[in-house]
């Protein structure tokens, strides 16, 4: 019974050292090369930019919704300009819709450069 006792102690005591060795190793490259910063900035920088995007595209969306209501009042009252109602409507689409695919592109490359820069230092610090 000893001799049983001693190998579960044993196995015991290497998991817990191999624990405390890879919490060590994991806070020492956290610390070296600052991951949870960074991280914390990327994510503040989306959020910011998920910020600008909403706060852009809603007047776009309110103003397409006011030209609509506009369109469909003039439609109904059987006045107009000439020009087909929805050419107001699709202007005002593409101009969001190419706000925002800007916006998404810019957010895209920056996770891309944050995304090669923590696997370039995880590899570096791995070496």
């Amino acid at each position: 019974m000893g001799f049983i006792r001693g190998v579960i102690v044993g196995v015991a005591a290497a998991a817990a050292a191999a624990a405390w060795y890879m919490s060590r190793a994991g806070s020492e490259f956290r610390d070296r090369y600052r991951v949870d910063r960074k991280l914390g900035d990327f994510g503040d920088e989306i959020e910011v930019r998920t910020r600008d995007v909403r706060a852009k595209v809603g007047p776009m969306v309110a103003d397409v919704r006011s030209q609509a209501e506009a369109q469909v009042a003039e439609m109904r009252s059987g006045t107009g300009n000439g020009s087909a109602p929805t050419d107001t409507l699709d202007d005002a689409r593409a101009a969001a819709a190419e706000e925002a695919a800007e916006m998404a592109a810019d957010v895209e490359a920056k996770a891309a450069k944050v995304k090669k820069a923590a696997k370039d230092e995880a590899s570096s610090a791995s070496e």
